[in-house]
């Protein structure tokens, strides 16, 4: 999806949730979600990467029916209106992958433990151009920041993931150029952890296809002193452009708006320049 010599792609981020850490219940109305929606790719996204249910650090499960719930308006909007490949399913539950794969979405974005080799086959039978995003969470949403990892163990964990990961999709049936892997900054990982992944960006990115999301999370605040929105979103534009720059395939981002002009930027620098 992303060959040599171009730059990241980006995936601005559509909760339509009420507790999400961000921008919780602001997008729950589902015109509310369908304008945002139509806003990000207006602002420069590739893809729109819409959750359901929160994955912030304390948030509770929600049952596949009501995630469903959540997502069909927006989902529905979107075949409508001829973007439904450009829409990617932030989900952990396979229910709502086999659903989302067959309305032809182009993404899932799975954060967690990946489906069993089987169940992932009926869903690249059912959309074999899928692609699918396999994030690293040490731990649950409600738990994973009650003993998060630190940063040894979070490298040797998170490339072991990555490797299964790999390997389970392939034989599952998913194109090996539609597979992208994401480190899960902040997902049960100690701040420390969290800049060891960053570091180790441009390594993990030679081999796999990565993706990252930094956008406004809690060890911004916490090591930037970025108390306010405009403050989170100006350090994560910082951090967005080096991991991109390290060799990142897509970047996960709340403002789509600050970050497309970079990476014009970048591009304008040299053929390739966002891939060093």
């Amino acid at each position: 999806m992303t060959p040599e010599g171009t730059q990241p792609k980006i995936m601005g981020i559509l909760n339509v949730t009420p507790d999400s850490f961000s921008d919780g219940g602001k997008y729950l109305d589902p015109s509310l979600a369908t304008e945002h929606l139509d806003q990000l790719f207006e602002d420069g996204s590739d893809f729109v990467d819409i959750g359901a249910e929160s994955t912030r650090p304390g948030a509770l499960d929600i049952d596949d029916v009501e995630e469903w719930r959540r997502l069909q308006p927006v989902l529905d909007y979107a075949a409508r209106t001829n973007k439904i490949s450009r829409i990617s399913v932030d989900t952990r539950k396979f229910a709502t992958m086999a659903r989302a794969s067959e309305m032809g979405v182009g993404v899932i974005n799975n954060v967690g433990p990946i489906p069993d080799v089987d169940e992932l086959k009926r869903i690249f039978k059912v959309n074999p151009n899928l692609m699918f995003i396999a994030c690293h969470m040490h731990g649950s949403p409600k738990s994973m920041q009650d003993n998060p990892i630190g940063p040894a163990s979070a490298l040797k964990r998170v490339r072991a993931y990555f490797e299964d990961a790999s390997e389970d999709l392939m034989s599952a049936g998913c194109k090996r150029h539609h597979i992208f892997l994401d480190p899960g900054i902040g997902f049960g990982k100690s701040d420390g952890a969290n800049l060891a992944l960053l570091l180790a960006s441009a390594g993990l990115s030679r081999k796999f296809q990565t993706v990252v999301g930094v956008s406004r999370k809690g060890f911004i605040t916490r090591l930037l002193d970025a108390q306010d929105l405009a403050s989170r979103d100006s350090a994560s534009k910082a951090i967005e452009a080096c991991v991109a720059i390290a060799g990142a395939k897509m970047i996960r981002t709340h403002n789509v708006r600050s970050l497309r002009p970079i990476f014009n930027a970048l591009a304008e620098i040299s053929p390739g320049a966002a891939h060093g």
